[in-house]
């Protein structure tokens, strides 16, 4: 069995030492952990950016990882500490305030973090990304059992707006994000299409050539591809289309079906 490999990702920022105090709470337990970065600049109380980094990042790390994530405006009020398994076996550590989304789908388990012998008495109100999810997370990356740490949680939350709604011959999303390129995350996966073709695609009004790569478009042309984590993006060659349509998030997007 390798070192296990426990990530991080967080709103606290890079400069700040609370990435280190959640690291050092593992490492004082697995000293032999591989600890990875994900993100610590999701911006500040952002739970659809952070929900979006989650989807991109954890799938590329071997199952056995934990995850720990920490953007957490509700921190110590009565929103519920978990634990998700999702259908693959991966391990997500963090509050219940729909920033685990992605991995919510059918077939996941959801962990109440409740145990008194395995999960931290008293917590800080203020920092459960050190007091309370490190120590869980280090727990489950020497192998613990997900379903010891509390009862089943049958109705986590869910973030609106990941998934697009289906209409006669399209699909009706909208932008979720902007990369640091200024290409936008929609709501629409690739899956979505359930095996149809695309007839077109409209941004706020606005045809979107549907491409396969950004070199394919011509200078400052609006495209639309099918970005790497299975989404569509929408993306202006050698430019921003954030800053062209005004927009990073809330803007239609809609997809005709062939």
């Amino acid at each position: 069995m390798g070192r296990p490999v426990v990530t991080f990702l967080s709103d606290f920022g890079a400069g700040s030492g609370y990435p280190a105090q959640m690291k050092g709470e593992v490492l004082r337990r697995r000293p032999n952990a591989v600890l990875v970065d994900l993100s610590h600049e999701v911006p500040p109380f952002d739970l659809l950016t952070g929900a979006l980094l989650l989807e991109a990042c954890v799938p590329s790390f071997p199952e056995s990882a934990v995850h720990v994530a920490v953007v957490d405006p509700g921190v110590g009020t009565a929103r519920r500490p978990v634990c998700v398994v999702d259908p693959a076996g991966r391990r997500l550590v963090g509050p219940d305030n729909g920033l685990l989304s992605p991995f919510l789908g059918e077939g996941a388990a959801v962990f109440l973090l409740a145990d008194p012998l395995l999960v931290p008495r008293d917590p800080s109100p203020t920092f459960h990304g050190r007091d309370l999810f490190a120590p869980v997370a280090a727990w489950l990356a020497g192998g613990g059992d997900p379903a010891r740490l509390g009862p089943r949680v049958d109705d986590p939350v869910r973030l609106e707006g990941l998934s697009p709604r289906r209409t006669p011959g399209a699909l009706e999303g909208a932008c979720l994000a902007a990369d640091p390129f200024g290409n936008l995350l929609t709501s629409i996966r690739r899956s979505d299409l359930e095996g149809r073709g695309v007839a077109g695609v409209k941004v706020a009004g606005r045809e979107a050539r549907l491409v396969t790569t950004f070199g394919e478009g011509r200078p400052g042309e609006l495209l639309a591809l099918w970005g790497s984590g299975g989404r569509l993006e929408i993306a202006l060659r050698e430019g921003s289309a954030a800053l062209d349509l005004g927009i990073a998030r809330g803007a239609p997007v809609r997809v005709a079906l062939a």
